[in-house]
């Protein structure tokens, strides 16, 4: 088990290594792909085309602006609002968000189009705005040599020229990197939309044409600020990349879900961190597991663009040679594919612990959102219970006024609605009718059920069980289970009583009949005038033994008899129980030679002085040995021991039993219950019940236990 265990775990670790390294040795494959996944930002309408539509507005105010002439606003400028039929409060509003937008486009050359380089002149006033490395300008001379052309490729990623006639007609004259007319086609439709202002909602509200403009734009390779413009051509190449690289990546994803679902369920339950995942809630893992997921599609292309690049050591800026760097380079991706592939592993194996567990179970003990639904159901419900479970027994004012205090409450609110008020009270007592009717049909079936269960009582059936609530009756049901099992447990004292006595007569009828019956007729034996003297005196001997048998059996029932009833006198002196113990086993030592028994005494050195009485005491623990004596095993050991504790002296006795224990020890300290049930050997089948008697009489404890064959009686005094 633990070999498979271990060679699961090869497995995944290795499946988990050859889908990260797979993916790492697809980069050149995913960089070559790329290029069918890229497209021209410039040529976006969303991206970048929007900003050169703002920046075209923007610098066409600022060519006024800076003309001196006096231009307040860009609304009196660009907007025409003579068609317009509004309140005056609208008009402000509006050039009021007009103007704002034209501010903002201005700023947004500043800052968020850092990059852009552009050149602006006003052909009606001749002034000009720019803002460039080279002079953007001689792109609109025609006869530029190719040479200069050449120039400006190198520098430039991307420029446009874009021109406006006296109506305002818009045009293209050259562009590079990016088609002309898709451009002009894009940003005709911006400025015919008229979107961006915001004012469509204004009726007649028109914005006037830029006229006799040109404009240069330009965008370089080398992007030396951190703006809009680096940051649309970055999501590009992380675009493209990512999805080249989808490909390779659900390669191994797959490929680790489909290892993972081979992977038995039992080979990976009892791993420690597995054992502590699955205990983990459920919304947590959800959270994780999708984390990782998106993690990787979103953020594996950055991985991937600055390792291709060479670029990932120089972001913790080490200086370090080429090989090295491409060394921690795929170590690093390794790594990162690594560990997210292995959380999309255990996500496989989480779903098959829940398949395993069952969903609904899984999520009552793992869902927090399950957990804290569950116990606010509980709480409601026990506090409506706690509210409509009336106990008999009691008064129950409190309930009954806090019931009366709700539903005034809701009468209450109902008062405040009107005309509606009425509505919500048919509807309030329809619930309340649903709900009375609901109780009292609970507690008529409630009453049937706990009469049916006094009828079976009555009628004897004292087994019947009925475990069902019974709502406002279950005190009551409560009630007639303990008289039930109070029932149950007389009729079985008294079957067990019966069968005792049964027992007890036929036993004491055996065992005096023994005696009786040889003497008797030894007795008839003696009459025989011809017997010699040698028949005579033996036969004299066994009518003495028999007697005495007889004698000691009447004895012994009496005494029990007394012990039993509790009229016995007791004589409490001290007495070390270590002495009489030794006392008893040298009186009996001819006895246990005779058994052939090895007793092993385990006993203080110490006097251990108890509360007894002593000739009682001697009777209990002779008993027990000579029980030892005729029921042990020849030749087996016997144990004996004495402990003394802080407020009690255990003294146990443990034999191995000569034949098999194969009845209830519960019984064996009854009267006249003996362990050889043939009853062929000699006693009266009362040594136990008087030891037992006597201990207790004394406040002790009286044991008797079996383990297999091994019979023990331990007796308990306290100090």
């Amino acid at each position: 088990m633990k070999n498979n265990k271990f060679i699961v775990k090869i497995i995944l670790i290795l499946s988990i290594l050859i889908s990260a390294i797979g993916v790492c040795t697809a980069y050149p494959k995913i960089e070559k792909d790329s290029t069918k996944f890229s497209y021209n930002v410039f040529e976006s309408e969303h991206h970048f085309l929007k900003y050169i539509n703002r920046s075209n507005y923007a610098l066409y105010y600022s060519t006024y602006k800076n003309n001196g002439e006096e231009v307040l606003n860009p609304s009196q400028l660009l907007l025409n609002l003579k068609s317009v039929k509004d309140d005056r409060y609208r008009i402000n509003n509006y050039e009021k968000v007009f103007n704002e937008n034209i501010y903002n486009w201005t700023d947004d050359l500043k800052d968020r189009l850092a990059n852009l380089e552009y050149y602006a002149v006003n052909k009606s006033n001749s002034v000009v705005v720019e803002r460039s490395n080279l002079k953007l300008e001689e792109l609109i001379n025609d006869e530029s040599s190719s040479d200069k052309i050449s120039e400006f490729k190198k520098i430039y990623e991307f420029y446009v020229i874009i021109d406006y006639d006296e109506n305002g007609n818009m045009s293209i004259s050259n562009s590079y990197n990016a088609n002309k007319n898709e451009i002009l086609g894009k940003l005709d439709e911006l400025q015919r939309d008229n979107y961006e202002f915001e004012i469509s909602s204004l009726e007649g509200a028109k914005i006037n044409p830029i006229k006799n403009m040109t404009y240069i734009y330009a965008v370089p390779h080398n992007l030396i600020f951190s703006d809009h413009i680096s940051y649309i051509m970055q999501n590009e190449e992380y675009y493209a990349y990512s999805q080249a690289s989808y490909l390779f990546i659900n390669i191994a994803i797959i490929f680790i879900i489909f290892v993972s679902l081979l992977v038995p369920y039992k080979e990976v339950k009892d791993i420690k961190i597995f054992k502590v995942i699955v205990n983990i809630p459920v919304e947590i893992l959800i959270i994780i597991v999708s984390c990782a997921i998106a993690f990787i599609y979103n953020s594996s292309e950055i991985i991937m663009v600055t390792s291709i690049k060479g670029e990932l050591i120089n972001l913790v800026q080490l200086e370090l040679n080429n090989q090295i760097k491409n060394l921690i380079t795929y170590s690093l991706n390794i790594i990162y594919f690594a560990i997210w592939f292995s959380i999309i592993s255990i996500g496989i194996f989480i779903l098959k612990h829940i398949k395993r567990k069952k969903v609904r179970l899984y999520l009552r003990e793992n869902s927090i959102i399950i957990k804290f639904i569950l116990r606010i159901l509980t709480a409601i419900k026990k506090g409506w219970n706690q509210l409509t479970d009336f106990d008999l027994a009691n008064k129950n004012n409190s309930k009954l006024v806090k019931l009366l205090l709700i539903n005034l409450l809701i009468i209450s609110l109902i008062c405040t609605m009107w005309i509606f008020g009425i509505i919500v009270a048919i509807i309030y007592t329809v619930v309340i009718f649903s709900i009375l009717r609901k109780k009292y049909e609970k507690i008529n079936n409630d009453y049937n059920d706990l009469l049916k269960l006094t009828n079976e009582i009555a009628n004897g059936n004292l087994d019947i069980n009925n475990k069902e609530d019974l709502g406002i009756f279950n005190s009551l049901k409560d009630e007639i289970t303990q008289i039930q099992k109070g029932f149950k447990t007389a009729v079985r004292e008294e079957l067990k009583s019966q069968k005792m006595k049964t027992e007890l007569i036929s036993n004491v009828s055996h065992d005096l009949k023994t005696p009786l019956t040889s003497i008797i007729t030894y007795i008839d034996l003696l009459k025989d005038e011809n017997l010699s003297c040698g028949n005579r005196e033996e036969y004299l001997e066994v009518l003495d033994r028999k007697s005495q048998r007889l004698k000691d059996l009447i004895e012994d029932l009496f005494e029990v008899s007394k012990a039993t009833s509790g009229d016995i006198n007791l004589n409490i002196i001290d007495v070390d129980i270590v002495s009489l113990m030794k006392q008893t086993l040298l009186e009996l030592s001819d006895k246990i030679n005779e058994s052939d028994l090895i007793i092993k005494k385990n006993l203080p050195s110490d006097k251990v002085v108890l509360k007894l009485d002593s000739q009682r005491t001697f009777r209990v623990f002779e008993n027990l040995i000579l029980n030892i004596t005729k029921y042990s095993m020849k030749g087996s050991r016997v144990y004996i021991d004495i402990l003394e504790g802080l407020d009690n002296v255990t003294i146990s006795f443990k034999n191995i039993a000569a034949e098999e224990i194969d009845y209830d020890v519960n019984y064996i300290t009854d009267r006249f219950v003996r362990g050889d049930k043939s009853r062929n050997t000699e006693g009266s089948g009362l040594g136990l019940a008087i030891a037992k008697s006597f201990v207790e009489l004394q406040g002790g404890s009286f044991e008797v236990s079996t383990d297999g064959d091994l019979f023990k009686v331990i007796i308990v005094f306290k100090n």
